[in-house]
């Protein structure tokens, strides 16, 4: 009898452990699992910095700006003017506080502020030709090779206008020797010809310069030519004097030696022709026929006491092949 009841007593105590852990699972509630929130697209932010060039390309004739140019190892603030020569076809930012800008028909020219200004040394000079890149530096090299030692880079690179042709004389014939006055050429290609800019420099300074110049160039925009580009008397007679040069490589040294009479000078002109007198060491008396426009250009050869009247020779150069 007691046995059944402890038996009896066991089974309800049992199940009223269950009934009790029953009601407490009851009781709760799973928490619902968390949804993570979605991770917010990364944007993809450009650059809205523009390129030197697309900057001045937006700059107007005369506007003035600050810029830093790094010269041997150092940083300077450069205060830079926009120019734009329609005439011409360019764009470009010079420095007007170290350089005096002097503008002619057909030149563009930046004077250093410590140069005689009707003599300079040290100056930046851009001209309008309407030849092709290829054969204006064809002349050009041949010009210069007279004095010069000339390397010739046919893919040189500028900020502005992309690559270009540049001529680098910076070493006497031979190679040995510096010479006093360097040359740094750039043939820059345009739909209507080509736009020379040329660098000539003191080799004294002439790492100030050469950062200064470069500078300037890379800034440099080839745009439409809207004027009438002709030679002037000027530019007509150092096309003629580099002509020669370049086709008698031991002229240079004649006219240094300064033994010989020799000269050139304006002969006649108008608004369409211009004749140059070359007068030889040999006592030739030489002419050169110039297109204003074109360049295009006959010679005649007149010797004094031995032809008594003007022969044309097969000589016929263009003038803006030597405008530099």
């Amino acid at each position: 009898m007691k046995r059944k009841k402890l038996i009896a007593v066991l089974s309800a105590a049992l199940v009223l452990v269950l009934l009790l852990a029953l009601l407490a699972g009851c009781g709760k509630k799973d928490a619902p699992a968390e949804t993570p929130e979605p991770a917010e697209p990364t944007e993809t932010v450009e650059s809205a910095e523009p390129t030197a060039a697309e900057t001045d390309a937006a700059r107007q004739d005369g506007e003035r700006f600050e810029a830093t140019i790094v010269i041997e190892g150092m940083e300077e603030t450069v205060k830079y003017e926009h120019i734009c020569n329609d005439a011409m076809g360019f764009e470009m930012d010079y420095d007007y506080e170290n350089f005096v800008r002097q503008s002619e028909p057909g030149v563009e020219r930046f004077v250093s502020v410590y140069d005689d200004p009707e003599n300079p040394e040290n100056y930046l000079e851009v001209r309008f030709n309407p030849q092709g890149t290829n054969t204006v530096a064809d002349g050009i090299g041949a010009a210069l090779s007279a004095s010069y030692e000339i390397y010739r880079e046919d893919s040189f690179a500028l900020d502005g206008v992309g690559q270009c042709i540049r001529i680098d004389a910076s070493a006497d014939v031979g190679g040995k020797t510096m010479p006093e006055q360097l040359q740094a050429v750039y043939i820059l290609s345009a739909p209507d010809g080509c736009r020379v800019a040329t660098a000539h420099y003191a080799i004294v300074g002439s790492e100030g310069f050469g950062v200064r110049f470069h500078s300037m160039m890379n800034t440099f925009l080839v745009t439409d030519a809207h004027g009438d580009n002709r030679l002037s008397d000027k530019e007509a007679l150092s096309a003629i004097e580099h002509c020669c040069y370049a086709g008698n490589p031991d002229l240079k040294g004649i006219v240094d030696a300064g033994e010989y009479p020799v000269s050139w000078s304006v002969d006649t002109g108008d608004d369409a022709q211009i004749v140059v007198l070359f007068r030889s060491y040999t006592g030739a008396e030489i002419r050169y026929h110039i297109d204003r426009a074109s360049g295009e250009t006959y010679v005649t050869e007149l010797v004094p006491n031995v032809s008594s009247e003007e022969t044309r020779t097969d000589e016929t150069p263009n003038a803006w092949d030597y405008s530099f």
